[in-house]
């Protein structure tokens, strides 16, 4: 199995902050869900005019009988919780190496911004939560993790998922979730995370779940109910249906994502997140 110190030298940093951009998050198309979020208290002085009266702050200034504003300071800093399904479906074909590729980005981008990273692996229920902190050695804490991680269940529950981070989380982090996305609908939960919290959502795919090759008869298997069925791969209504199927599914993902206002960014098979983010900006 690899370690950590040759996931590290393998893998690009991939700042949170690239990501939202690519999927527009920064650019204006989009109002965030978290207003004023990275601004903190910072004090309470004598109003001066020219000062916005919106930060007139009324309960001090009724107390003293003169007009007090309230002062905040920018919080660049971000906390960033990764969200990784481990479940059955997520081993399959490259999958595996692709999300731990891309957790890894993300994790090693914020600690070359000096921002928090937390963890929580999943699959039909949180199996794992490493609270969020700083440092290289946190780092490497949530990389082993990352690395040893066995699903104590074949599904894939999003929903479960959503509702857990919307209570074990403290507000106003962000969420990136790096699935296959293979669940029960999840829009309601995850619209009411996207109440708490700034969320992305990273899809990995294998290009054979979209696209038949043909392969004469074989028997696939159904990687988290373990239903087995022959299929004939040389027909080619079979795989046009097949393909039909997918990208319906992918209609489907893409809608709610967007109902939610919550960007979707694709996980490219053969090239890192770093990468891929510089190819689409």
């Amino acid at each position: 199995m690899e370690d950590v110190a040759d996931l590290i030298r393998r893998v690009r940093p991939a700042p949170l902050r690239a990501v939202l951009s690519s999927a527009g998050q920064f650019a204006g198309a989009r109002r965030s869900a978290l207003v004023g979020q990275g601004i903190e208290f910072a004090g309470i002085r004598a109003y001066v005019p020219g000062d916005d009266v919106r930060a007139i702050d009324w309960k001090v200034t009724a107390r003293r009988s003169d007009p007090f504003v309230r002062e905040y300071a920018e919080d660049r800093e971000m906390t960033l919780y990764v969200a990784v399904d481990c479940s059955a479906s997520a081993g399959f074909g490259g999958k595996e190496r692709t999300a731990i590729e891309a957790v890894a980005a993300l994790i090693l981008g914020a600690e070359s911004c000096g921002d928090r990273a937390g963890l929580c692996l999943f699959s039909d229920r949180v199996e794992e939560r490493i609270p969020a902190r700083r440092g290289r050695r946190h780092t490497a804490v949530l990389l082993s993790s990352l690395l040893k991680r066995r699903p104590f269940s074949g599904g894939t529950d999003i929903p479960a998922l959503a509702r857990f981070l919307s209570s074990a989380v403290r507000p106003r982090c962000t969420i990136a979730v790096i699935s296959d996305f293979l669940s029960p609908p999840f829009s309601r939960d995850l619209a009411l995370l996207r109440h708490r919290h700034e969320v992305v959502l990273l899809r990995v795919a294998d290009p054979i779940e979209h696209d038949l090759p043909d392969l004469g008869l074989v028997a696939l298997e159904d990687a988290e109910s373990g239903e087995q069925t022959v299929v004939d791969t040389s027909d080619p209504a079979f795989r046009e249906r097949y393909r039909a199927a997918a990208a319906l599914a992918e209609q489907d993902l893409t809608r709610d994502a967007a109902g939610c206002r919550t960007p979707l960014v694709a996980v490219p098979m053969d090239a890192g997140l770093a990468d891929a983010l510089q190819g689409r900006r």
